[in-house]
């Protein structure tokens, strides 16, 4: 090996180890002198992340946070930063934190566990079946719920997404790439067998809630009702009914929960309210023309559709109470995003208002769909977030922060933004 050799080898080891130290001098906390809000970054080794944004991941009365990182499980302490390592090794899924014992459910070798944070010490609840995943444990904790595909998906039919260096902890993300959009139309052109199942947690008993051949995905319990469940048909949005909900007691059909009535129309990345009341998604009425934030109350029926204003978020979500909800930001990039979006590079807080109702109204318009509105505030400046990783952001439980994993200084890392501006703002 000649010199030339030798110095470009070195040079390729040297450059993510020069990152890693840069963003090791970075200070842990911080006021975004475009925003005015206060960031702390919780977790310290790269490549850390929350859970996606529709998972629960608090535990010791919403006090600590649940972060993944490359050696396994971390918890950090939210009032003081403290960082507790509660599980060393890969597990498969981390799917939640639970809701009434606080402990954090994983998958891992076809198994599924119940890790207590405190004594790090894993229970074994329940085998999945053959071709089939954990997703959601529901409220009480006594089912969990998940998807088996019964048949393995063809060479070629699978994401293509870029090479990525595994060493290098400088990582942009993987959630999307440029043949996301492809790779989803020849999954769906599939037809594979699909199977959405529960299993007992107390008692072993198996169930199959659902056989199809659509893609299913998004499958997630009510934080309250134990046998509500909702999941999604995947695939380009705008070409199937996405939203579904079912009762898990063996007997009940799926009920749509939006169905379309415009070409283009689109309704996505649907979550819980914290209350269980209401389920709430993003709705695009056209693509990419007309965005709003559309909730339905599994209670009442009743429907509101909040009208976006200036800005567009991958993910949306919404506080413990209900009051504000959260926006994590869109890439400007249109090999990723439908439409020609700009200025969309940022945590935002959004504040809803009804449009009033005037006089004269008739006993059918008790039915129809109540509109809102959102008025923005921009929390973080992700201009330097590279878009391939989204952000998931979710609201601490006492409402006061926004939790969200970022890029935007190098190595994946996950921060929090306060709600309430700084009192002693950058000059």
């Amino acid at each position: 090996m000649n010199k030339l050799t030798l110095l470009v080898t070195a040079l390729a080891g040297f450059a993510p180890a020069v990152a890693s130290a840069q963003a090791a001098a970075l200070p842990r906390e911080w006021i975004d002198p475009a925003t005015g809000h206060r960031i702390v970054q919780l977790s310290q080794e790269p490549g850390s992340a929350c859970l996606y944004f529709t998972q629960y991941a608090y535990t010791d009365g919403g006090t600590r946070l649940l972060m993944t990182a490359p050696h396994g499980i971390d918890l950090v302490t939210l009032k003081t930063g403290a960082i507790e390592r509660v599980f060393e090794g890969k597990a498969e899924r981390v799917l939640q934190t639970g809701r009434k014992s606080g402990a954090i459910f994983y998958a891992k070798d076809g198994f599924l566990y119940a890790l207590d944070p405190d004594t790090k010490v894993s229970r074994q609840l329940a085998k999945a079946p053959a071709e089939g995943s954990f997703l959601s444990v529901n409220a009480d904790e006594t089912l969990v719920a998940g998807t088996i595909t019964q048949g393995a998906v063809r060479p070629g039919v699978g994401p293509h997404r870029p090479a990525q260096d595994a060493s290098d902890p400088v990582q942009k993300g993987g959630d999307n790439y440029p043949d996301k959009h492809a790779m989803m139309d020849r999954r769906l052109a599939e037809r594979i067998p699909m199977v959405l199942f529960t299993i007992n947690l107390q008692t072993g008993e198996y169930q199959e809630l659902l056989h199809t051949t659509d893609w299913l995905g998004h499958v997630q319990f009510s934080p309250t009702d134990p046998l509500a469940l909702m999941y999604c048909h995947e695939g380009r949005q705008w070409k199937l009914d996405r939203i579904w909900l079912i009762k898990a007691d063996g007997h009940s059909q799926p009920m749509l929960v939006h169905q379309r009535t415009m070409r283009m129309e689109v309704a996505v990345h649907e979550y819980w309210s914290n209350d269980g009341q209401w389920i709430y998604y993003d709705l695009q009425t056209p693509l990419p023309e007309d965005f709003w934030v559309a909730g339905y109350n599994v209670t009442t029926g009743d429907r509101v559709w909040y009208h976006l204003d200036t800005w567009r978020s991958v993910h949306y979500n919404t506080s413990p109470d209900g009051k504000v909800f959260s926006g994590d930001g869109l890439s400007t990039d249109t090999t990723l995003v439908y439409g020609q979006p700009t200025d969309t590079q940022w945590m935002l807080l959004m504040r809803p208002s009804l449009i009033p109702n005037q006089e004269g109204e008739t006993p059918d318009q008790a039915h129809m769909i109540q509109a809102g509105k959102f008025t923005s505030e921009r929390l973080v400046d992700l201009r330097k977030h590279d878009y391939s990783l989204e952000p998931n952001g979710n609201f601490t439980p006492d409402g006061k922060w926004l939790v969200f994993r970022s890029n935007m200084r190098g190595p994946i890392q996950v921060y929090a933004v306060e709600i309430a501006k700084a009192s002693n703002p950058a000059p």
